[in-house]
């Protein structure tokens, strides 16, 4: 790694671990808790500073400074609308190229502004402006094909590398099992170097939870609405999001409406945070749709959209100002916030046929915001050129230098996502209503299966009991790891897009976890079966069961994984996965002997799973013994006609099961092989998938 040249853009701590900053104004010490006996300011705000700001405060961790810049950037993605759709058929029957028969929506158009460090920026418009599509093409999460412009960093045509950038969705996207501190933990020690202990990780924690007001829920889990699963409320959700991203403090932070859902007093203190992280160097970006007039002043930058189009991009101060010399745009009314009334004026402009505003801006907008707030542009100006001098930016290749690919190493990103997988899979897979179903299986099963006799007339009933074990528990195995999945794959997709952790240790602790969790009740199912229903009276043969009988679920649990990954859409997925679960089992042995399949279908048997699995469970249950002969009628004969007492063997011969197939630890072997299969696939498809 190359060594961070000096004064390069970075903040550093003094030797008491203390940042000291002029305050010009005092207004705001009512709102503010000292938490640490130290206080910050800027440019007329004062916030008190916990270690919270203070990162990693015995080390030598600094955080590099980004000056973004964004120059003519438009965004017109493809789109699919209902005239869309009926344009590209009708365009079909022309025989027009596929490329022809794209539709693009302009989204963004011909954007400029910055995002400034020891600035809080403010992205403003009403719904549909293209504020969110904004915050993706900063953080990088859209196609680059779909982006025209330049995109600046530090001086240099690029991108921020995406360990820096730290983004927080409208949406969020937290795991319902976790509690607040473990969702916030999770995020802190897989961002922080491994030099930082568990110790300090969690002071951080700790200082985030209050900073944010979050100490008394902590132990709350994060609940679901979807499930109907109780947790925290909206608010809440949104804060353990924001605190996520806050807690290793990027250099770029992009939030998406982070006070939507908030009360107003909550909402201003978690902006004043804002303002405190920005005040420390950070490059801070918030779309926000109406804050109140207090939050208003908090911020330093404006840019104000309209249908993808700037009207206005400068000082948050000089808005109005600039907005009021604008022809037909009624001044601001006494006793009106001022958010309130951009959202007014520029609602009014879009409902006018002519976009009165983005013309405006667009015929020459550096002009107009000089003549408007020519002092204050003065003043700001003079401000920034004193940070320069203080501070050189680092360059784009020295931010690429900077940070590793991954903070936590390998064996540590293992460790903590098999720690979150195992917490989040507690409230999904070992419910009551789980433990209650696989109780009601194993009730009715006692009763069809009860100690069956050891004799000539039970040895079909044998046999539909090893079958009903598999395709029982096998089928919803395969249905509930596509639906599990399916839940989890926009939080993968987002936490590899920020360069959280690997592919590799993410698909491991998945795997691991559903071969424990998913299994671990109908395994059980099937232990207790074993001994209701009188199978082979032996230790080591019960032991062979349980390994086959596990191996075969864990099979289905594998095949359900790659299902997932194979299928993006759910409803597609869920729709397929029975039938194709049921068609392995069909091929099975059980229903068509082996040795009667047809041979056009009789070469998928092969790759059947269920297969495998069943010739282990009856070679298992049959191989080297004699059973003995009925009292009674036997009602269905398996093996030679009138033989008696009838060899094991002759049982799953007759069923096909013969030569290198007639040997259980070949079955074992295969199902094996199977499962890995599945898995080396799915790793596979989960590696290209984005």
């Amino acid at each position: 790694m190359t060594p961070r040249p000096e004064n390069s853009g970075t903040i550093n701590n003094n030797n008491n671990g203390k940042e000291i900053m002029k305050d010009n104004n005092d207004n705001n010490n009512n709102n503010l808790v000292d938490v640490s006996n130290a206080a910050t300011t800027n440019k007329g705000s004062l916030h008190t500073k916990s270690s919270f700001f203070l990162l990693n405060e015995k080390n030598s961790q600094s955080i590099p400074q980004v000056h973004l810049e964004l120059e003519n950037l438009s965004y017109t993605p493809i789109t699919s609308t209902a005239n869309a759709n009926q344009q590209r058929n009708t365009a079909c029957l022309n025989c027009c190229s596929k490329k022809d028969q794209q539709h693009r929506t302009t989204v963004l158009d011909n954007i400029t502004t910055e995002i400034r460090p020891f600035e809080l920026t403010a992205w403003m418009g009403p719904s549909g402006s293209g504020k969110t599509s904004l915050t993706s093409i900063v953080a990088g999460l859209v196609d680059p094909n779909d982006v025209q412009g330049t995109l600046k960093v530090n001086g240099s045509v690029g991108r921020l590398p995406k360990q820096m950038v730290g983004v927080v969705w409208q949406d969020d996207l937290l795991l319902s099992n976790l509690t607040v501190e473990e969702t916030i933990y999770f995020a802190a020690r897989i961002k922080t170097p491994a030099t930082t202990s568990d110790a300090q990780v969690k002071t951080l924690v700790q200082e985030i939870m209050a900073e944010l007001g979050l100490v008394h829920i902590q132990d709350n889990l994060i609940g679901s609405a979807l499930s109907n699963m109780p947790g925290i409320s909206g608010g809440e959700r949104k804060r353990v999001a924001v605190a996520a991203e806050l807690v290793v403090r990027p250099s770029l932070l992009l939030l998406d409406e982070p006070s939507s859902g908030l009360d107003s007093t909550t909402a201003f203190n978690l902006i004043l945070t804002l303002k405190t992280l920005a005040s420390l160097g950070h490059s801070i970006a918030c779309v926000i749709h109406q804050p109140r007039t207090d939050i208003f002043k908090l911020f330093d930058h404006l840019l104000l959209l309209s249908k993808g189009r700037v009207i206005y991009n400068g000082q948050a101060s000089c808005a109005r100002q600039y907005l009021e010399t604008i022809p037909d745009v009624v001044a601001l009314p006494p006793e009106t916030g001022i958010a309130d009334w951009i959202m007014d004026t520029v609602i009014a402009d879009e409902q006018r046929q002519e976009r009165l505003l983005a013309d405006h801006w667009a015929r020459n907008p550096q002009k107009s915001l000089e003549q408007c707030c020519e002092s204050d542009s003065k003043n700001n100006k003079e401000e920034r050129t004193t940070t320069s001098k203080d501070h050189r930016m680092s360059t784009l290749n020295e931010l690429h230098q900077t940070p590793r690919k991954y903070e936590a190493s390998f064996w540590k990103q293992l460790s903590l996502l098999s720690q979150r997988t195992m917490k989040q899979r507690r409230g999904e897979r070992l419910t009551r209503v789980a433990a209650l179903l696989t109780f009601a299986y194993v009730f009715f099963t006692s009763f069809f299966w009860w100690r069956m006799p050891d004799s000539t007339a039970w040895v079909y009933a044998r046999n539909s009991l090893l079958f009903f074990m598999l395709i029982a528990q096998g089928n919803s195995i395969v249905v509930g790891s596509i639906s599990v999945f399916q839940r989890e794959r926009a939080l993968l997709r987002r936490e590899r897009a920020k360069k959280m952790y690997g592919v590799l240790p993410f698909f491991l602790a998945k795997a691991s976890s559903d071969m424990t969790n998913n299994i671990l009740l109908p395994l059980c199912y099937g232990i207790i079966t074993y001994w209701t229903a009188g199978l082979r009276p032996s230790f080591v043969y019960f032991l062979k069961f349980v390994l086959g009988y596990y191996l075969t679920l864990s099979c289905a649990q594998s095949m359900g994984f790659f299902v997932s990954i194979l299928i993006p859409n759910t409803q597609i997925a869920m729709i397929l996965a029975p039938p194709m679960t049921l068609f392995f089992f069909i091929i099975g042995g059980f229903y068509i002997p082996l040795s009667d399949m047809h041979a056009g279908i009789k070469w998928v048997s092969y790759v059947s799973f269920a297969r495998y699995g069943y010739s282990a469970l009856l070679v298992n249950e049959f191989e080297g013994r004699m059973i003995p002969c009925a009292d009674e009628e036997v009602a269905i004969s398996i093996g030679a006609a009138g033989q008696c007492p009838m060899p094991g063997d002759s049982v799953y011969e007759s069923v096909g099961i013969d030569g290198v197939f007639a040997s259980y630890w070949f079955n074992i072997f295969m199902a094996f092989i199977l499962q890995m299969t599945f898995l080396v696939g799915a790793y596979g498809l989960l590696r290209r998938s984005k």
